[in-house]
């Protein structure tokens, strides 16, 4: 900044003070053309002849008593000269053109912008979140290949038919990953016995999951105490026996109220039970015909945990030999 300073000369000094009390006194859309009231390109006789005018009319004998008058006379004086002068014109000229610098307390420089703190802070979250999107394209289009690519080589060896298949990782390796297709759709099992989709686990990209939303998000829910979630819960026991009697269930006080389509999921269900009875009474003569639904459905769940114990015990038993 010393340097720009430095160049300046005495000429451009004297031009920048003008400017400087002539934007004060009367406007910053002041320039010594509007001053004279004459054009950018006005000949030396224009010159002479709009000076003439203005000093009648900025005289101080023209004018007794006005405040300032006389630095007024005086600054059309040097306006006048400088406009005249070819040289200092054109050095004018080029400040009107490009803008005139400012007093820094040291001398006069032009301003620079610089940005403010909340400016630059926006700038990097909005940079940094455009670059966190573009990852997630990459991660996604990586990850639509490779559902891809364990997807048709499901249905490849499952040949139409719903059963457990194990895919390679890539074409050659000894590692594969063992997928469920059903129906003709892929799924990826669990320890749990769940299944879930393969297309899901490619996750496409959106702007609502980029670390500044999920900031938000997280301090909304921080505030409110987090998301809203509706809980139904149903505590509805009604026996096979409850349900061949009526079709309606009483309301009352510590009763729920069960509505036409819940009647009818209640009446499929006490067909199962009958038939799961009349199964079980003649294999079985020390059955009781009474069973409840709940007693029922704990045996169901016994046999099931058992049966998915025993084949994941083989499954382990047989990935240990390999």
């Amino acid at each position: 900044m010393a340097k720009l300073t430095c160049r300046w000369t005495k000429e451009d000094y004297e031009i920048f003070d003008l400017v400087h009390d002539l934007k004060a006194e009367e406007g910053d859309d002041v320039t010594f053309y509007s001053y004279l009231r004459i054009e950018k390109d006005a000949t030396p006789a224009q010159l002479t002849k709009a000076y003439r005018k203005r000093s009648l009319e900025l005289h101080p004998d023209k004018n007794p008593g006005v405040p300032g008058i006389q630095q007024k006379f005086a600054r059309l004086g040097v306006i006048t000269g400088i406009l005249r002068d070819g040289e200092r014109r054109d050095r004018y000229n080029f400040f009107l053109k490009n803008g005139v610098p400012k007093w820094k307390g040291f001398g006069y420089a032009y301003t620079r912008w610089r940005p403010g703190m909340g400016f630059v802070i926006c700038f990097l979250v909005l940079f940094t979140a455009l670059m966190h999107y573009v990852v997630m394209r990459m991660n996604y289009a990586r990850d639509s290949k490779k559902v891809e690519y364990f997807t048709e080589a499901a249905l490849r060896q499952a040949r139409g038919a719903n059963r457990k298949v194990r895919v390679p990782f890539y074409e050659g390796s000894n590692q594969s990953l063992e997928l469920v297709v059903e129906d003709g759709w892929v799924y990826l099992p669990h320890d749990d016995g769940s299944l879930h989709p393969l297309s899901e686990l490619a996750t496409p990209p959106s702007l609502l999951r980029t670390w500044p939303c999920n900031v938000a998000r997280s301090l909304i829910y921080k505030v409110t105490g987090g998301p809203k979630e509706e809980v139904v819960v149903e505590d509805i026991r009604v026996s096979a026996e409850d349900v061949e009697v009526s079709d309606e269930v009483p309301s009352g006080p510590g009763t729920s109220s069960v509505d036409t389509s819940n009647a009818g999921r209640l009446r499929s269900r006490a067909a199962e039970l009958r038939a799961q009875r009349t199964g079980k009474a003649s294999a079985s003569p020390d059955s009781t015909p009474g069973a409840s639904e709940s007693e029922t459905s704990n045996t169901d769940g016994g046999s099931r945990k058992k049966a998915g114990g025993k084949a994941a015990a083989a499954r382990k038993r047989k990935m240990n030999k390999k």
